[in-house]
């Protein structure tokens, strides 16, 4: 697909998908995004990892703050985005103990606050949980387009790789290109799967 088309195809569905969310009672999101956590504790994948990343969310994503908490409990090393203030378009992972941790920074977004900072090592993480704003199920992800995650899971080679949404998130085919990073699972409030055509995992 020519560059301009496939910009054009992104912004299509960037701009349906935020419709849809925007229009999200807080009492669905709180309910669905219960569902989604339990489906996650449940994960033996999870259970296994030591060192998780799992994004803060938006009013209107899947909430992480319960899961956050769970994993925290559980005695797991927490990591959450911190944009450099420098560099747009780059992040970095760093470590919580409690979400009273965090502050707002860059974009309106939550992160670590800059006193007592700890970063992680990508390499050292086992499991990201991925926000986006539509995925397919091949893996492919639309973000907002500034390209933060995309930089940042690049360097984690080691990780497992979820994206973390609603159904109505997944559509036919994202297009792609050669330095998006595809998910190796999808999780929504209906369960887990892995991206493969007809093939899950729970």
């Amino acid at each position: 697909m020519p560059d301009a088309l496939l910009g054009a195809e992104k912004k299509r569905i960037r701009e349906l998908m935020l419709a849809k969310r925007r229009l999200l009672s807080a009492a669905w999101v709180e309910q669905m995004s219960r569902q989604i956590c339990e489906h996650v504790l449940s994960w033996p994948l999870y259970q296994k990892a030591e060192t998780i990343m799992c994004y803060l969310a938006l009013p209107d994503e899947p909430q992480t703050d319960a899961l956050v908490r769970a994993a925290l409990a559980g005695g797991k090393q927490v990591c959450v985005p911190c944009l450099r203030k420098q560099e747009f378009g780059v992040m970095d992972a760093a470590a919580i103990n409690d979400l009273d941790d965090l502050e707002v920074g860059r974009l309106g977004l939550k992160e670590p606050r800059k006193k007592n900072r700890r970063l992680v090592d990508p390499q050292a993480i086992d499991l990201i949980l991925v926000p986006g704003v539509a995925f397919d199920n091949a893996g492919n992800r639309l973000g907002r387009g500034a390209g933060y995650y995309d930089r940042f899971l690049a360097r984690a080679t080691s990780a497992t790789l979820a994206g973390m949404l609603w159904q109505f998130q997944i559509v036919d085919a994202i297009p792609a290109t050669g330095h998006d990073i595809p998910m190796e699972y999808l999780i929504t409030e209906d369960g887990i799967r892995r991206c493969r055509p007809g093939d899950s995992d729970r």
